[in-house]
C-alpha cells in the first residue's frame, strides 16, 4: 500500500506533519527497492498510535495470497456426497462415501473405513511420520557455497500475533524446533487463503534453493495419468494429510532451513513446502509405496491418488490393499478431503468420469472472464490457459490463427477484429462442454488429419 506525504506550512519556520503520514527516508526507499515484503518507512518520522497500529489491516505487500498447492480446495468429487462418522458423537471423525449407496454398499464401505480408520488423520497429532526407510529429504547443498542471513523483515503488530499462533501450531505439531546459531537463516512470508483469508506463513527459501543441485525425479503426465483413470466404473480419490510434512528432513540438514520468528530461529523437521525438489522428493517417495500398484488400480500425482476399480465389486479389494500399504509406511490421508466409491471427481485439473473426460468448469471460467489482451504478456497468459485444456477444443489451431500472428518477432501488437473474433470464437466454444471420451482397450480408433496450407489438425 503506497502511503503519500502530506505537509502542512503554518506561519513562521515551522514545518508540521498531519497525523498518520509517513516520511519516508532515502534509507527506507532504498530498503522499498530491496524487498517489496518489507514495510518501508519505519524509520522515517511518523505519527501512529498503538490503538491504529492494532486496528488497521496489515500492508498489502505484507502478505500474499496463497499458492494453489497450500489451499484447502474440498473433495475432490462431483458427487453428492454422505458423510459417516468413524467416531463418536462427544469425538466425530467424518469421512465421506458416494450418496448413492444402497444400505448394504453403505454399510460395507463403513465397516472398512472403520477398521482402517488408523490410516487418516484429523489431527496433526496422528501424524507420526512416514517410516524414514521409505524416504527421507536432503538438500545437498553445493559444496563451497556461502551461507546466506537474510535481513531481518519487519510485520506490522496485529500480522505478528498471528504469525506467532501459526508457528505455535507448527511446534505443537512436531514439525519445527527452535535453533541456535545457525549458518542460514532465512525469513517468513506471511500468506492468506482465498477461500478463509486465515493467515499462514511460509518461508523464504529462495536463497538455499539456489545453493541445491536440482532433482531431475520424473514427474507423472498428467494428460497421460488423465486417461488412464477413465474408464473405471468406481472412484475414491484420497490427498495425503499435510502433504510434505509428513516425510522428515535429514537428520543433518534440518539447521539449512532456519527461519526467523519473534520468538526465536527455528527449523523444519519435516519437508516444507517451498524447499527445492520437494514435490520430487514426494513423488519418488509415492512411487516406492505404491510401485507394484501404479497403472494398474492406483494413479499419484505426489500427494494425490486415485484408487480405481473396472467393477464396483472390486472396488472394496483394491482399497483394502491401498490401506494395508498405507499402514504398513505410516503415511496417512486427510478424510474431508477423500472420496470413495463414487462415479466421477476432480484429477489434476480436470473432470474424471466413466465415459470420458470434461474440462473442470473453473478452468473455463477463467478464460471467459478474461477481458481483451492489451500486450503481448497478456496474450502468453492466454494462450497457457488455453494450452491446458487444447485437447476439448476442435480446430484450435485455425481458431487461435490471429493469436499465432501476433506471436512473431518483430510484429507489432494490435488488438484487431480477427483477434477479438477468435477470442470471442473460443468462449462460446467452451459452452458446450466438451468432452473427451474414453479410449477402449482392443477397439479400432480412428483418426483423420486436416490439411491446411499453414496448419496441420485432427478433427
Amino acid at each position: 500500500m503506497k502511503r503519500h506525504l502530506t505537509l502542512d506550512v503554518t506561519s513562521g519556520d515551522q514545518l508540521k506533519v498531519k497525523q498518520r503520514t509517513i516520511i519516508q527516508t532515502r534509507k527506507a526507499l532504498s530498503q522499498q527497492n530491496e524487498s517489496d515484503d518489507e514495510e518501508v518507512g519505519i524509520l522515517a518520522v511518523h505519527h501512529v498510535t498503538n490503538k491504529e497500529l492494532d486496528e488497521e489491516e496489515p500492508f498489502e505487500d505484507e502478505v500474499h495470497d496463497t499458492h494453489a498447492a497450500l489451499e484447502d480446495m474440498g473433495e475432490a468429487t462431483l458427487d453428492e456426497l454422505k458423510e459417516l462418522n468413524l467416531g463418536t458423537n462427544e469425538d466425530p471423525r467424518p469421512s465421506f462415501v458416494s450418496a448413492l449407496f444402497n444400505p448394504s454398499e453403505e454399510e460395507s464401505y463403513h465397516q472398512l473405513l472403520l477398521e482402517y480408520k488408523d490410516v487418516f488423520a484429523w489431527t496433526y497429532k496422528e501424524m507420526p511420520g512416514l517410516d524414514p526407510k521409505v524416504g527421507v529429504y536432503h538438500l545437498t547443498v553445493k559444496p563451497g557455497t556461502r551461507p546466506i542471513k537474510q535481513t531481518q523483515r519487519r510485520f506490522r503488530r496485529k500480522l505478528l500475533s498471528q504469525i506467532e499462533a501459526e508457528v505455535d501450531k507448527l511446534i505443537a505439531a512436531g514439525f519445527i524446533r527452535e535453533v541456535k546459531y545457525p549458518t542460514w537463516i532465512v525469513n517468513i512470508v506471511s500468506v492468506k487463503k482465498k477461500i478463509t483469508r486465515q493467515i499462514r506463513i511460509c518461508v523464504d527459501f529462495r536463497d538455499l534453493n539456489e545453493a541445491c543441485p536440482k532433482d531431475d525425479f520424473p514427474l507423472p503426465i498428467i494428460e497421460l495419468m488423465v486417461d488412464v483413470t477413465t474408464g473405471h466404473k468406481a472412484l475414491s480419490f484420497m490427498d495425503g494429510s499435510s502433504g510434505y510434512n509428513q516425510i522428515r528432513m535429514s537428520p543433518e540438514e534440518e539447521e539449512l532451513t532456519a527461519f526467523r520468528t519473534q520468538k526465536g530461529i527455528y527449523c523444519y523437521k519435516v519437508i516444507s513446502f517451498g524447499l527445492k525438489n520437494a514435490g520430487a522428493t514426494y513423488q519418488h517417495t509415492m512411487q516406492k509405496i505404491f510401485g507394484d500398484m501404479l497403472h494398474k488400480n492406483v494413479e499419484c500425482y505426489a500427494d494425490d491418488l486415485v484408487i480405481k476399480s473396472k467393477r464396483r465389486e472390486d472396488h472394496l479389494k483394491d482399497l483394502r490393499m491401498v490401506f494395508n500399504r498405507l499402514r504398513k509406511y505410516q503415511l496417512k490421508m486427510n478424510p474431508l478431503k477423500c472420496a470413495f466409491g463414487v462415479t466421477s471427481g476432480k484429477f489434476l485439473g480436470f473432470i474424471v468420469k466413466h465415459r470420458g473426460i470434461e474440462v473442470d468448469q473453473t478452468k473455463i471460467k477463467v478464460i471467459r472472464d478474461m477481458p481483451e489482451r492489451r500486450n503481448l504478456c497478456e496474450l502468453k497468459i492466454l494462450q497457457g490457459r488455453i494450452a491446458f485444456i487444447r485437447r476439448f477444443i476442435s480446430n484450435l489451431a485455425g481458431r487461435c490463427q490471429p493469436f499465432s500472428r501476433l506471436m512473431k518477432k518483430d510484429v507489432p501488437f494490435v488488438w484487431d477484429e480477427a483477434c477479438h473474433n477468435a477470442f470471442e470464437s473460443i468462449k462460446m466454444y467452451l459452452l458446450s462442454s466438451p468432452l473427451s471420451g474414453a479410449h477402449i482397450s482392443g477397439k479400432q480408433l480412428k483418426f483423420t488429419l486436416r490439411l491446411k496450407k499453414d496448419q496441420l489438425e485432427p478433427f
